[in-house]
């Protein structure tokens, strides 16, 4: 009989360590990597009044597009960053296919992220004070001839990861150039001396019958001109931005899987765990009880 009464002791200790270990087993987090997606942006030119995610603010004066709070539309995952930048540059014409050879003026640029959703980028002292362009744009890239090209109609439509632009402005005023009153010095001719004339009279000739028909005339009628109208070239569309931006990073840390149970495993788990837990308890009270009754072999 003692060596049964191990016996049970033995299993009821066994039956009772997997009975503890098996919601710590179950409960174990599952983790998987995780990528960061694009992410939905919008752009405000009053404070953050009115919001907006269209690809081109050509209407405003470039002081109004020069101060733009940005912000992230939707959730996004732990730890993706996005970079947000707005740069300016000065042109010579206030659209894209005039805009001729470009300036970099100055940017200011951010990163948004699921702690930080909202920023505001400012160019106010970069802004262009005549023709120019101005660009809110996806990444944290500088656009300045330098470090990556410059835009340039029509072969080099930069920034990248466009979010929207602006072109306009007016024409520098430039004082007008007049060149300096002078008087050119006086001349005096050289005096002349008049041919002596000739004290003979030539003889006097008859003039030649003149005809009395008329010659045709030269035709005095311009020649007909086309009706047709003069045809006028018009802008080539300008780039429009997209309201989404790239992550600056592509996998996130680590997040917990989904393993398809439901939340209330653990809890099944848990008390299907103290059942077995209190059947082994049971075992090792039956025993020893066994054990105390029964007569000595």
């Amino acid at each position: 009989m003692r060596r049964s009464t191990k016996k049970y002791i033995a299993s009821a200790a066994g039956i009772g360590a997997v009975a503890i270990g098996l919601p710590v087993v179950a409960t174990a987090p599952a983790y998987a990597a995780d990528r960061c997606e694009k992410a939905a942006v919008e752009y405000s030119l009053d404070g953050g009044q009115t919001w907006t995610s269209g690809g081109r603010m050509d209407g405003p004066k470039a002081d109004k597009v020069a101060k733009i709070q940005v912000r992230l539309k939707n959730e996004v995952k732990n730890s993706c960053e996005y970079a947000v930048s707005l740069a300016s540059y000065s042109a010579e014409g206030p659209t894209w296919s005039s805009s001729g050879k470009q300036a970099f003026l100055g940017w200011d640029t951010t990163k948004l992220n699921k702690q930080t959703k909202l920023a505001t980028l400012d160019v106010s002292e970069f802004a262009p004070k005549c023709y120019g362009q101005i660009d809110l744009y996806g990444n944290g890239k500088k656009y300045d001839g330098v470090e990556k090209p410059l835009p340039h109609y029509p072969d080099a439509p930069f920034p990248k990861d466009l979010i929207t632009a602006w072109n306009g402005g007016e024409k520098c005023e430039t004082p007008p150039t007049t060149p300096p009153a002078t008087t050119p010095p006086a001349t005096t001719a050289p005096a002349t001396t008049a041919p002596p004339t000739s004290a003979t009279t030539a003889p006097a000739t008859s003039k030649p019958p003149t005809s009395t028909s008329a010659s045709p005339s030269a035709s005095t009628s311009k020649p007909p001109t086309s009706s047709a109208p003069v045809p006028t070239s018009t802008d080539t569309q300008a780039p429009v931005g997209q309201p989404e931006v790239p992550p600056t990073t592509e996998t996130a840390p680590p997040a917990l899987a989904d393993t398809g149970g439901d939340s209330n495993a653990p809890v099944v788990i848990g008390v299907s765990a103290g059942v077995l837990l209190v059947g082994g308890a049971g075992a090792l009270l039956w025993s020893r009880r066994r054990n105390n009754g029964a007569t000595p072999a």
